[in-house]
């Protein structure tokens, strides 16, 4: 927040392309090569291109104005710190091209409950509250973005 704060606007977009360190840098290669690669692989370049960054500022834009702003309204002494905590790489983009790619399974709602079961269960064992909040707002947020987008281009095309 303080980066937006000071007019660090382009963080939004370039925040996506670093990493904490190596280990963030290989999971998040494996996260793009999976949401990107198979939402890219169904609904083409153009459009996985602009889906991803639409969902990861919205998602980062919801966490620090949203979340952020709530939790230090009501001053949860345990998040104090969160608003000037520097947020870096993909994940929101990510958990929300996976939220959205999960649209096009027959047994959708099962894969979602189980995504989000998932991130719940992570969430309790290996605290990352940013991240964890990020990740558990984009799955669905990708789910129902891709659902809106998609039954507007049936009525559109037909």
């Amino acid at each position: 927040m303080n980066s937006l704060e000071q007019g660090e606007w382009l963080r939004l977009i370039t925040g996506s392309f670093i990493s904490h360190d190596a280990d963030m840098l290989v999971r998040q290669l494996m996260l793009a090569a999976f949401a990107i690669g198979w939402f890219e692989w169904r609904n083409g370049a153009l459009r996985t291109f602009v889906m991803f960054f639409a969902l990861d500022v919205f998602g980062t834009l919801l966490l620090m104005f949203g979340l952020i702003v709530f939790i230090g309204f009501f001053n949860f002494s345990d998040f104090a710190g969160l608003p000037n905590t520097y947020d870096v790489g993909m994940s929101a983009g990510g958990f929300g091209l996976i939220g959205a790619s999960l649209y096009y399974l027959s047994w959708r709602k099962w894969a979602m409950t189980a995504g989000v079961m998932t991130l719940v269960v992570k969430a309790a064992l290996f605290p990352e509250p940013i991240a964890d909040l990020a990740h558990l707002m984009m799955l669905p947020t990708g789910f129902l973005a891709e659902a809106l987008i998609s039954r507007a281009l049936v009525k559109f095309a037909g």
